[in-house]
C-alpha cells in the first residue's frame, strides 16, 4: 500500500499530501516496541536511526513533507478524544488532517464518524 501511495505522489495523482508529525512518532514507538520488525527482529537504535534517515530521503524524493506539531493540534486532538473517544494517536492524526485540509488517508473507519473530516480509503485510490 505504501508503494502505491508513493507512486501516486510521484505521478502527481496525490498532490499536497502531508504527513502528520505524530505519525512519525507513532512509527518510532512501534519500531522500538517491536510491533514493527526490521529483518524479522526488534529494531535496535541503529536500525531506527537508519530507518528514519532512509525515510527522510524517500519523503524528499517524493516531495512529501511533515506537518509540525502545534499547540492548536494538541488542543484539537484533546477535543476529538473527548468527543469521539479516539485513541491518542488517532486523535492527533485527525486533528492534523482537519487543521490542514480536512482529509485523511486511512483504512480506519472510525474516522468516518468525525464531523468535518473526510476519510480517503487508500485501496480505492488511483
Amino acid at each position: 500500500m505504501a508503494t502505491k501511495l508513493l507512486l501516486l505522489a510521484k505521478g502527481r495523482g496525490l498532490v499536497g499530501v502531508k504527513i502528520g508529525s505524530l505519525a512519525l512518532h507513532e512509527l518510532e514507538l512501534n519500531l522500538k516496541a517491536g510491533n514493527i520488525l526490521i529483518e524479522e527482529r526488534r529494531a535496535t537504535l541503529e536500525d531506527i536511526s537508519k530507518f528514519f534517515a532512509d525515510l527522510s530521503r524517500i519523503l524528499s524524493m517524493y516531495n512529501l513533507s511533515v506537518l509540525p506539531l502545534t499547540c492548536e493540534q494538541i488542543a484539537r486532538a484533546a477535543e476529538l478524544r473527548r468527543e469521539y473517544d479516539l485513541t491518542f494517536y488517532d486523535s492527533h492524526h485527525a486533528a492534523s488532517a482537519m487543521l490542514y485540509d480536512s482529509k485523511i488517508i486511512s483504512t480506519d473507519e472510525r474516522y468516518d464518524s468525525v464531523v468535518g473530516l473526510r476519510r480517503l480509503d487508500p485501496y480505492s485510490m488511483g
